[in-house]
């Protein structure tokens, strides 16, 4: 996060922005006779010599501040060079610090502003312009890159600002600066000699820092308030900061209708999502939590939704988790009022009643491998997916994440499964075509010729969805055609969920992601699974870590859905949800080193 030369009014979105009243602002020092806001600046600087002390000081400043509006900075600071600011009183001698100050906030000349904005020098100030000094100061702090030293200035604003929406906004500020201090950084200023407000907000972001997703922030939360129940932050809490008098709430269910095919073509993964569920439970249970009565609803019984939630009802349900039919998923969103909150376990279309939505598409998939990949600066790209529709649909959501990121489609391949690979390689590689050029130029200069075929130049990326079988053959090929030394990242598809050394030997320096389920160490849940004989690592075996996040997302779904930014760490991925209500999905992501999956550190809370 590069604050380094952004102004703090900068700081703040301007979603934030909107609404909040400007700090109150000095008198303005004007001339009296109004004749002066049209002389030249050297009339000005003129008539300041025959001027008494304090008036001179204001003309000067006049004529400095005509000059910087010229662009010539240089002579105004000249100007201001002159003005003896010790016999000036405070408000006048603060005009001419900040216009200093303004020409001295670069990293090299921030110490000059910070010595023009003495907060000794002006301790007589009014309060509104004691709040703007510390703004000002926290601009010079944070042109030397010192994000602590700048927090305590802003939080001196906040508690001199006259009305509510400024000191939110300065809240908002202190809150979004102290996300961007280092971890060291912030144990140094815990213990400092903090005054009782800094040390509040120090305590504050560092009990959030190491509270890893929305449950232990609102552990950690609560914990704090304990500690800390006259901080202003009670008060006016800063935005992003989840917990603290927001509208949503935790959902409280006494029953659960879980709504999913079990009888039927899809009786089998509506079973397995349904070992997840209660999986979780078990490890609910022997937390000491009591865990939520489920009521089980087959969803091949009935053709509407309508039918489902009257069902539902009777069975005393509060909620409904599932249907898995999309059709019926649908049919919700169509709904026009949700008498039942509803998280529906596959896409919605937007309707009156759309449900919240937790699926495990290869769309997400899709999208963090192109995320992963901009992130590490590639932006020139080659796709290669297979010829089959959900093939087109990974590398239609592939492309509009490069063009979102400022990437670039450079080339693609719809391979076919069937076909020579070393062909379809050559193709898009463009090494045929280079073959193509040596053979023309054997036929017309009729010798022999030192010829080296050559890839591509325009592409520094490959992203890659294929089957296992598929992948170590595709990243021969491409090895093969000289391109080694491309980056190839990858969706989950090539990965069957078991370490293979020697059969994936082939997919070495490949970038995957999956499921924390697949990659991480495993859950109690996930262990709980094992135990019974599960296949829990396969790709069926993910709709377990579906059932699992099910059961365990609902009472969060509020909260998360009117906290943006805020996340569950859970089985499927670190989880949030957008605007429409979908559960967004960051998954686990590593690198095939000796043919098995590189060690990912533990997300787990």
């Amino acid at each position: 996060m590069n604050l380094r030369r952004l102004s703090f009014s900068l700081l703040v979105t301007a979603t934030l922005m909107a609404g909040c009243s400007a700090p109150s602002k000095p008198p303005q020092v004007v001339d009296a006779t109004g004749s002066t806001q049209a002389a030249s600046v050297d009339a000005l600087l003129s008539q300041a010599q025959n001027e008494r002390p304090i008036r001179a000081a204001e003309l000067k400043l006049q004529a400095a501040q005509l000059l910087v509006q010229q662009g010539e900075r240089n002579r105004a600071e000249q100007v201001l060079a002159t003005i003896d600011t010790r016999i000036l009183p405070p408000t006048l001698a603060f005009e001419i610090a900040k216009l200093r100050a303004g020409e001295s906030m670069d990293q090299q000349r921030a110490a000059d502003a910070l010595r023009y904005l003495d907060r000794q020098r002006f301790s007589a100030l009014p309060a509104p312009q004691q709040a703007e000094l510390s703004q000002l100061r926290a601009d010079a702090w944070l042109a030397q890159d010192d994000r602590i030293a700048a927090s305590r200035e802003l939080i001196t604003s906040s508690l001199l600002a006259e009305d509510d929406t400024e000191r939110q906004r300065y809240h908002d500020q202190i809150w979004q600066l102290l996300q961007a201090v280092s971890d060291a950084s912030l144990r140094q200023a815990l213990q400092s000699d903090n005054n009782y407000h800094e040390q509040g907000w120090f305590e504050l972001a560092e009990m959030m820092r190491a509270s890893s997703d929305l449950p232990s922030r609102e552990t950690a939360l609560e914990r704090w308030r304990q500690l800390w129940q006259a901080h202003p932050v009670l008060i006016l809490p800063p935005a992003g900061l989840m917990g603290l008098q927001q509208s949503g709430e935790m959902i409280q269910a006494r029953r659960i209708a879980v709504v999913l095919p079990l009888t039927g073509e899809l009786a089998q993964p509506a079973n397995a999502i349904l070992d997840g569920i209660r999986a979780a439970q078990a490890v609910q249970s022997r937390q000491g939590l009591v865990p939520v009565q489920l009521s089980l609803i087959d969803s091949n019984q009935y053709s509407s939704a309508d039918d489902i939630v009257q069902v539902a009802r009777q069975q005393g349900a509060d909620m409904i988790i599932g249907p898995l039919d999309q059709a019926l998923v649908a049919q919700f969103s169509n709904q026009p009022e949700r008498e039942l909150p509803v998280l529906a376990l596959n896409p919605a279309p937007n309707g009156p009643s759309t449900p919240w939505q937790l699926e495990l598409s290869s769309e997400h998939e899709a999208r963090m491998v192109a995320k992963q990949a901009l992130a590490e600066g590639r932006r020139n790209i080659l796709l290669i997916t297979p010829a089959a529709e959900w093939g087109d649909r990974v590398q239609a959501v592939m492309r509009e994440e490069l063009s979102a990121g400022g990437g670039r489609v450079v080339g693609t391949l719809r391979y076919q499964a069937g076909g020579s690979y070393d062909e379809q390689i050559a193709r898009l590689m463009l090494t045929d075509q280079s073959k193509q050029r040596e053979q023309q130029l054997r036929q017309l200069l009729q010798h022999r010729l030192e010829f080296q075929e050559r890839a591509r130049q325009d592409a520094d990326a490959i992203l890659l969805t294929a089957l296992p079988d598929a992948a170590r053959l595709i990243k021969s090929m491409l090895d093969y055609h000289y391109a080694a030394d491309l980056p190839v990242y990858a969706t989950s598809h090539l990965y069957p969920g078991y370490p293979d050394a020697n059969r994936d030997l082939d997919l070495n320096s490949i970038t995957f992601c999956d499921l924390p389920w697949i990659l991480e160490p495993p859950s109690d849940a996930h262990q709980a699974l094992k135990a019974e004989g599960k296949d829990t690592l396969s790709r069926f075996g993910r709709l377990y870590a579906l059932g699992v996040d099910a059961i365990n997302l609902y009472p969060w779904l509020d909260q998360l859905q009117s906290a943006p930014g805020a996340f569950l760490q859970a089985e499927t991925g670190m989880l949030s949800i957008d605007a429409n209500r979908r559960v967004q999905r960051i998954l686990s992501c590593t690198r095939f080193v000796d043919g098995v999956p590189a060690p990912v550190p533990s997300s787990r809370p």
